[in-house]
């Protein structure tokens, strides 16, 4: 990656953008906001390929990291949970 450079804009969210992670590939970027939703990105085509909305608000959930959980197992998270109980 280029220091600097931007290389895709992703557009998708239509409120404040509170955390982002990698996924265990590399390929696929998610953001949560607090318009609701969850979103999984293509970064080699910037399109949103995945969109999860709640019925409450982001609340600040930070999706960046997990705690206690080596890489292995946290590429072997198949679930999203939110704070509303709700899990994807």
């Amino acid at each position: 990656m280029l220091q600097g450079t931007c290389l895709k804009v992703l557009q998708g969210h239509t409120n404040k953008v509170w955390s982002v992670a990698w996924s265990p590939c590399g390929t696929t970027l998610l953001s949560g906001s607090t318009d609701d939703t969850i979103k999984f990105w293509d970064i080699n085509t910037g399109e949103c390929t995945t969109t999860f909305r709640s019925d409450r608000l982001y609340e600040g959930m930070n999706i960046a990291g997990t705690t206690g959980l080596n890489s292995a197992q946290r590429a072997a998270l198949l679930a999203l949970g939110s704070v509303d109980g709700t899990v994807y």
